[in-house]
């Protein structure tokens, strides 16, 4: 089985309100999960949020949702994977998301609903196999 892992920013990266890429895009050809290790330091930025592309050639500009997905005995449903940072305080989470072997790079992208005037990505890394 492959293992990664690598830090995302050498640097404390500012939230905006836009979505903004949090590091480079990571090679996960052949790789079942990633996980995403960040340390938010929220100050007075509210509704920090992450989310996690897919693209299917190396440095392209079309970059796809890694969904949810939920399955039953008659549907699958999928919806957008955004998760959001709702209490306001400063956090440090390890945060798992799927890709089945047949996403061969993704990149890491992070806003914020009011970035206030210091909230920001303190450091960022990840882990994959």
């Amino acid at each position: 089985m492959s293992y990664k892992a690598g830090k995302l920013i050498t640097a404390a990266q500012d939230y905006t309100t836009s979505w903004a890429d949090l590091g480079s895009e990571i090679d996960t050809h052949e790789l079942q999960t990633i996980a995403l290790w960040i340390e938010n330091d929220s100050n007075s930025g509210t509704g920090l949020q992450v989310q996690l592309l897919g693209k299917n050639t190396y440095s392209t500009t079309l970059e796809f949702n890694i969904p949810i997905k939920t399955v039953s005995s008659t549907s699958v449903l999928v919806e957008e994977n955004v998760v959001t940072f709702t209490d306001g305080s400063d956090t440090k989470f390890v945060i798992g998301f799927t890709l089945d072997k047949v996403v061969p790079k993704v990149q890491f992208q992070v806003k914020a609903t009011s970035a206030g005037s210091t909230a920001q990505v303190d450091s960022a890394s990840y882990t994959a196999c």
